[in-house]
């Protein structure tokens, strides 16, 4: 069989004169109920089947400019002015404003720890992966927290759960898709996920204790997952959405660098061989007997679309509907789009615009408030829908901010500092020129 890789999943066959995208994504996250990864003495939560998913999705983040910038919106949405300490301002037992600190204990923390970085970083990782990983470090003495630092989430793991169902351990490696050595890993006693103060008190009350590094579990619960949640918008890879948009850059760029004579694309979903394989009993674990099945079944789609006797014929295959916001969308095993030989036009930019439209609708981000969406259709929105899209968005990044705090609870309360004290984002909300010139006023949530 004549098909020649033009990468990332896309393969043209010529007698076809038709490409192939396999569509490699939908498979990625299929990562419950792995078995511990044993690093020396130590057993591994996997995150991801190959201990990998992190970088796997940073490298798919990157080689996609929709997901990219919309990590970024999100990152900065919540980022908001950046954060400041202040001290909560109280008349009548009743919260009545917020004032900026600009010395004591808690700014002198604030400096020294560049918070502002630290919740960037932080920010990131939770738009990112939904999991991040504050490391708190105590004085010499243990009588202070002292400094705080962000881990970085693609190189953290978690410890397998003990008997009491509950992790021991965070492991930071930068080698975890390169099969680390235990050298390799630094190892750090990980607190208890409700009530880590409760926790780190009681391992300090014994002086045989020599800890002063402790890990604080921050991430936002998703159904079913023990380890490391999942976020929402990783749909995009299970549906097939993400290659789709890759695929159609990729495919324009090569066709017209070769010259290639196309006359069709054949995109088959990843749940199509899963089927076959349940069909003709096909054993997954057995690499030689799915590589010549997919063979098989390629060449009789290569035959069917170059075939002459095939003209005007049709090919039946299955699809299924699946419920979304707007309704019902349908999810093809195979689909098979005629194009014309010529791509130097506007050819597949309305499939583009569709991919990236779901691309942002999975990451919650109005495609108006980022910039012009892909495609022909563009269209247009008024000042007063954008500016309440962007405070509904302000909004719904709320219960991420919560779990960014949470460390600063625990370093307040082991600190023994002001009770009043608070870190606050203040935010800009836009407004009309007649309400204020600038078009804009700061606001202090309470």
């Amino acid at each position: 069989m004549n098909i020649i890789d033009l990468g990332f999943g896309i393969n043209y066959m010529p007698e076809a004169q038709a490409i192939l995208a396999m569509q490699p994504s939908t498979n990625l996250i299929e990562d419950r109920d792995l078995s511990p990864v044993i690093i020396g003495k130590h057993k591994v939560a996997p995150w991801g089947e190959n201990n990998d998913l992190p970088q796997q999705i940073r490298a798919k983040a990157e080689a996609n400019e929709v997901v990219s910038s919309n990590l970024k919106f999100n990152t900065d949405v919540a980022y908001g002015l950046g954060p400041k300490p202040m001290r909560r301002i109280v008349e009548n037992g009743k919260t009545a404003g917020f004032e900026e600190l600009t010395d004591g204990p808690e700014a002198e923390f604030f400096e020294d720890n560049d918070i502002k970085l630290y919740m960037y970083e932080q920010l990131m990782d939770m738009n990112c992966f939904f999991n991040a990983f504050p490391e708190i470090i105590l004085s010499l003495d243990k009588k202070k927290i002292v400094s705080l630092r962000s881990k970085e989430a693609m190189f953290s793991r978690w410890s397998a759960m003990n008997a009491r169902g509950k992790i021991d351990y965070h492991f930071y490696s930068a080698k975890w898709d390169d099969n680390p050595a235990e050298k390799d890993i630094e190892i750090t006693d990980a607190l208890d996920d409700y009530n880590p103060l409760a926790d780190l008190q009681e391992r300090l009350k014994t002086d045989k204790y020599r800890q002063l590094r402790f890990i604080l579990s921050v991430f936002m619960p998703t159904p079913g997952r023990q380890y490391y949640p999942l976020p929402n918008w990783y749909s995009i890879f299970k549906s097939g959405w993400y290659d789709h948009a890759v695929a159609i850059p990729l495919l324009k760029n090569t066709i017209l660098k070769n010259n290639l004579g196309v006359k069709y694309i054949i995109y088959i979903s990843n749940e199509y061989w899963l089927h076959m394989y349940q069909i003709y009993g096909i054993n997954e674990a057995d690499k030689k007997a799915v590589q010549e099945f997919r063979n098989e079944q390629i060449q009789k789609l290569s035959n069917f679309a170059s075939g002459k006797d095939n003209a005007g014929k049709a090919i039946a295959v299955e699809k299924r509907m699946r419920q979304v916001a707007t309704g019902a969308s349908e999810d093809k095993f195979i689909e098979i789009i005629p194009i014309k030989n010529d791509l130097s036009g506007g050819e597949l930019l309305q499939d583009s615009e569709e991919a990236s439209n779901i691309i942002s609708y999975s990451m919650g981000v109005h495609t108006a408030l980022i910039g012009a969406t892909p495609g022909k259709n563009k269209g247009s929105l008024g000042g007063t829908d954008k500016r309440e899209l962007f405070m509904i968005k302000q909004a719904l990044l709320k219960p991420m901010l919560d779990r960014v705090m949470r460390p600063f609870s625990l370093i307040k309360r082991f600190n023994e500092w002001d009770k009043n004290f608070v870190i606050k984002i203040p935010e800009y909300t836009f407004t009309t020129l007649d309400q204020n010139k600038s078009g804009k006023q700061l606001t202090v949530d309470s």
